[in-house]
């Protein structure tokens, strides 16, 4: 799949602004604050999950009441017409072929984005939320109705956590009669939640060592679901066999968790066992040691980059080979963080990923990633070419 054309109105700093692409690697090139991490931002917004940035609303230009893309994706011979409008306030209205959608996610079933930026060092160093979110969206991107999983896991949860706040911290038999309805839809919500997440890593694993092993050179990546209600021979064999996990064992799990701790909840007034306290352990092993270490705690930066470079790279492969077709890649000004070995193997590497747009502040870029097309962007303003030679 490939977007073709896109234009902006009032997203971020363009005010009105058209770009084509070419179908394989595209260089986005110009000086910093300029417009060109915006500009990726408002493709990935196109396969609907809004800004991998910040919240939505902060795409919208100053003064202007909304943002809005207008795109032509390819898939095969087939063209389709994205239209979207992020309304702060109001949600997200998305057309496709001038017809209405559903729901702004319902785009991914038109176009598909993996988004690689400074930021997604956290994916590695940073809070267990971004990795749940990562692998969250990643089983949606896999499987677009799971979007209602998650909408309803997040219902739940939200509800079930009211409840406790307002609660009587002695606690009552009518809110012990109400908790017990809405534990029963946490542990079935829950539990589906956590099987998908377990099959999505477990899919996801062996892109992502492969991708390590070819950026690193040495050392290997292992990659772990950590829960508290699930015990380690499910989560490793849950993994190992990604889809083999049973559902209701999960559910059994949770129940038998949530119930041992009720009155802690209620003391405490929150939800404290279930996937929103479950993590992703990235380990990392060098090539002097033995052991797999936390990458969090114990690798250089340098590690934790090539760690979540490697996680991205890696849902790149799964999704083509899940959607048999490449999602379109987005590359942050990733060469600024790379040696010059690191850089030339990935600007070979784009070459063979579908369409690409690579973004970088430095002009001896055009040179290193030999792409098929430049656009430079200065003040919110795109200008195609000239072509590279």
């Amino acid at each position: 799949m490939r977007v073709e054309e896109l234009a902006l109105e009032d997203f971020r700093n363009y005010g009105t602004e058209r770009v084509s692409f070419a179908s394989g690697l595209n260089l986005v090139i110009g000086r910093n604050a300029q417009g060109k991490t915006n500009l990726l931002e408002a493709v990935y917004c196109l396969s609907g999950f809004g800004s991998p940035r910040s919240p939505d609303a902060t795409v919208v230009a100053r003064g202007a009441d909304a943002a809005r893309l207008h795109a032509v994706v390819a898939r095969g011979e087939r063209r389709t017409r994205v239209d979207l409008e992020l309304r702060p306030g109001r949600g997200t209205r998305a057309l496709v072929n001038g017809t209405p959608v559903p729901g702004a996610r319902a785009l991914g079933a038109v176009v598909t984005t993996v988004f690689f930026g400074p930021d997604e060092l956290s994916l590695v160093k940073g809070s267990p939320d971004g990795r749940r979110r990562f692998l969250d969206e990643l089983t949606v991107k896999l499987r677009p109705a799971r979007d209602a999983l998650r909408r309803e896991w997040e219902r739940v949860l939200k509800q079930r956590n009211a409840l406790l706040k307002s609660a009587p911290r002695a606690g009552s038999a009518a809110v012990a009669r109400t908790l017990d309805v809405w534990d029963e839809s946490l542990c079935r919500a829950g539990a589906a939640l956590a099987a998908a997440r377990l099959e999505a890593l477990g899919r996801l694993l062996p892109h992502a060592v492969e991708r390590y092993r070819a950026l690193a050179g040495a050392g290997a990546l292992e990659l772990e679901y950590a829960s508290a209600w699930i015990d380690d021979d499910t989560r490793r064999a849950a993994v190992e066999a990604p889809g083999s996990v049973d559902v209701e064992t999960l559910r059994t799990a949770l129940a038998r968790r949530v119930e041992e701790v009720r009155d802690r909840e209620i003391e405490r007034g929150a939800s404290l066992v279930g996937p929103q306290r479950d993590d992703v352990v990235v380990r990392l092993t060098s090539a002097d040691e033995s052991a797999a270490l936390d990458a969090r705690a114990f690798a250089s930066q340098g590690e934790q980059r090539t760690a979540a470079l490697a996680l991205k790279l890696g849902e790149h492969d799964l999704l083509t080979d899940a959607l048999v077709e490449q999602p379109v890649l987005l590359l942050d000004d990733v060469f600024s963080e790379l040696d010059p070995g690191r850089r030339a193997w990935l600007a070979d590497a784009v070459r063979t990923m579908g369409q690409t747009l690579l973004s970088s502040a430095d002009p001896a870029a055009v040179g290193e990633a030999r792409p098929e097309r430049v656009v430079t962007i200065a003040g919110g303003r795109a200008e195609i070419g000239p072509e590279p030679a």
